[in-house]
């Protein structure tokens, strides 16, 4: 259960300032609230009625693990024993929904939990390598840090967003709390809820500005911003595109 410490850090949204928005067809730019957060369910407790409307009008469809483990295992195959440059690779999931592709702490479409050991998720790949190639406390906070910073997704819908986050720091805490019976120092996990506020953010990914804003370079409206982790100064994600691969 998360403390409302956390939740409030998990709603924020780094380019309005204010919290991430609804988005959907029922509450559209309605910010989410604290309050709010406990009527957030995952698409398969979702009723069919529901599940079918978000289908259509964002075309919400969840990807199975199955499909993201062979995907994510060509991503991750390359990489071989330089398991520090894995660590620090960085990642980007598209309208990321529920974020299976980072971490898989359920099957997306049954609602299956799946154990630690067999998630399929690039983020949960990452802290096995952590696991399995550090020992000292000290090393372990700092790569989990990197690799943290190191997934990024963006998302339209507010509600689907929160639950991203929330499945991105789960992981990390379950990780911690049941991998590595290990308790962070104290302000380590809201540093970790803080890079995730940034690097999980809300956008339209026609526009690249928050949903239902108009892009800066037309009418006046914002550009997204993510984090620079090297400079931490914030940069517009538009100005990433088509870089070449670093």
């Amino acid at each position: 259960m998360l403390d409302d410490d956390i939740k409030k850090i998990l709603l924020l949204d780094r380019t309005t300032g204010g919290n991430i928005i609804w988005a959907t067809a029922e509450r559209s730019t309605q910010p989410i609230q604290l309050a709010d957060v406990e009527s957030i369910v995952p698409r398969h407790e979702k009723n069919r009625a529901d599940q079918k409307s978000r289908t259509r009008a964002r075309a919400e469809i969840f990807t199975p693990p199955e499909v993201c483990r062979i995907q994510n295992n060509l991503i991750v195959a390359p990489y071989g024993n330089r398991w520090q440059e894995f660590i620090d690779a960085k990642f980007l999931e598209i309208t990321c929904g529920e974020a299976p592709y980072i971490t898989s702490r359920y099957n997306a479409v049954t609602g299956a939990p799946i154990p630690f050991t067999e998630r399929v998720g690039l983020l949960d790949e990452k802290l096995r390598t952590i696991e399995r190639e550090t020992s000292a406390v000290a090393d372990r906070l700092e790569f989990v840090t990197r690799a943290v910073k190191s997934i990024y997704g963006y998302e339209f819908q507010g509600d689907n967003l929160f639950l991203a986050r929330r499945n991105v720091f789960e992981t990390v805490s379950e990780f911690f709390r049941d991998e590595l019976r290990l308790k962070p120092p104290e302000d380590f996990l809201p540093h970790v809820a803080e890079i995730i506020s940034w690097n999980l953010w809300q956008m339209d990914g026609l526009t690249n500005s928050p949903p239902f804003t108009d892009n800066a370079n037309l009418f006046g409206g914002a550009n997204c911003l993510i984090m620079d982790w090297a400079t931490r100064e914030p940069v517009e994600f538009v100005t990433l595109i088509g870089r070449a691969r670093r």
